[in-house]
């Protein structure tokens, strides 16, 4: 089964890993994880291990709610999964994952791959604002389209 892919989780200048947890903690404490998670990926990709072996090493999310597959690459200045098919030829390493929900999409992308071209257009110009504004960065935007309230602010809206 492919996953579901939207245009909001990787954006060039930011990127989403909104789905890529659960109950996330405060922004060091996430860091901090996704720094783990760095490191670990390259000593063991750096010895020739498969990444399906790296991906497999332990269950579960680390204590600040942080999937233990997400890494940073500090030449894009960016979060991702090495696992995820776009940076795997098209090949999906995280099907059958324990802990994987790769059918997963916000909210925000979901209505966002709805509205016509002028409504996303607005929704780019809104986070842009907020990038100037605001600062918004990988885990803020990460926070606002996990749990809706950029979808919310930018309709309006007091869900």
């Amino acid at each position: 089964m492919r996953y579901v892919e939207s245009s909001l989780c990787q954006l060039g200048w930011v990127s989403c890993m909104g789905c890529c947890g659960h109950g996330f903690g405060d922004k060091l404490a996430v860091a901090e994880g996704i720094q783990k998670n760095t490191l670990e990926y390259h000593y063991h990709m750096n010895r020739g291990n498969e990444k399906a072996d790296w991906m497999n090493r332990d269950k579960g999310v680390r204590k600040s709610g942080v999937c233990r597959n997400l890494i940073y690459d500090i030449e894009k200045d960016k979060v991702f999964c090495p696992c995820h098919p776009d940076v795997n030829y098209g090949v999906d390493l995280r099907i059958d994952h324990h802990f994987c929900d790769i059918l997963h999409v916000c909210k925000t992308a979901f209505f966002y791959d709805l509205w016509d071209a002028e409504r996303k257009a607005a929704f780019m110009k809104f986070l842009k604002d907020k990038r100037k504004k605001d600062g918004l960065d990988w885990y803020s935007y990460s926070m606002g389209m996990a749990d809706d309230s950029f979808l919310k602010e930018f309709e309006g809206l007091d869900w």
